[in-house]
């Protein structure tokens, strides 16, 4: 089944999700989202989806061994 997030963290400009990611390395989620949130095009992601991808994305993170699990 296709992931209806990734769309969102795919519009996200490069630089956005560079800071999104480093914000998730030091375990800033609320940051992360409103990060997320103030880059997205209208209508942005509601914070549940925000919270959702961004847990996605730190498992993806946590996969390559650049986050810290926990």
């Amino acid at each position: 089944m296709e992931n209806p997030l990734a769309p969102v963290w795919e519009t996200l400009p490069e630089d956005v999700r560079a800071h999104v990611d480093g914000l998730l390395l030091l375990d800033r989620r609320i940051m992360a989202v409103k990060a997320v949130r103030d880059a997205s095009p209208e209508p942005a992601p509601g914070i549940r989806a925000c919270v959702d991808m961004l847990e996605e994305r730190r498992a993806v993170l946590i996969a390559r061994g650049t986050a810290p699990a926990g």
